[in-house]
C-alpha cells in the first residue's frame, strides 16, 4: 500500500474504504486462480482538489467483455460509490494483470484580473 499525507472528510474516506475492499476482493477472487500467487497494490494519491485511487494486481488480467454478461454487485456497488464521489473508474491492462483507478479531477480555478 502506498499514500501521500493527505487526509479527507469522512463520508469520502468510508467510500474510499469500500472501493478498495470490493476491488482487493475481486483480485483476490479472480486474478490468481488455482492458487496462484501474486501481488496486488493499492495506491493513493492527491494534489489540491484533485486525488487518484489505484488498484492493481499482476494476475491473469480480465477477459474480454462478453455480450449478455452482466456487472456482478461488486461492480455496482463500485460504480455507485464512484459517482457518489463525482469520480470516473478507468480499467486498463497492467500486463500482467490489471489496473483499475478511480480518478476524481476538478479543474482549479484561477482568479481572473479584472481589466477597468
Amino acid at each position: 500500500m502506498s499514500v501521500d499525507a493527505s487526509v479527507t472528510d469522512g463520508n469520502t474516506s468510508v467510500s474510499l474504504g469500500l472501493i478498495v475492499t470490493e476491488l482487493v476482493i475481486n483480485a483476490l477472487k479472480h486474478a490468481f486462480p488455482e492458487n496462484r500467487s501474486g501481488k496486488i497494490v493499492v495506491d493513493y494519491r492527491s494534489h489540491g482538489p484533485n486525488w487518484t485511487l489505484s488498484i492493481s494486481d499482476n494476475g491473469v488480467g480480465m477477459p474480454a467483455p462478453s455480450e449478455g454478461v452482466k456487472p456482478g454487485l461488486g461492480t455496482n456497488i463500485i460504480e455507485a460509490l464512484a459517482k457518489s464521489l463525482d469520480s470516473e473508474i478507468k480499467v486498463a491492462s497492467a500486463n500482467p494483470g490489471t489496473a483499475i483507478s478511480v480518478v476524481h479531477a476538478q479543474l482549479a480555478v484561477v482568479p481572473v484580473a479584472r481589466i477597468v
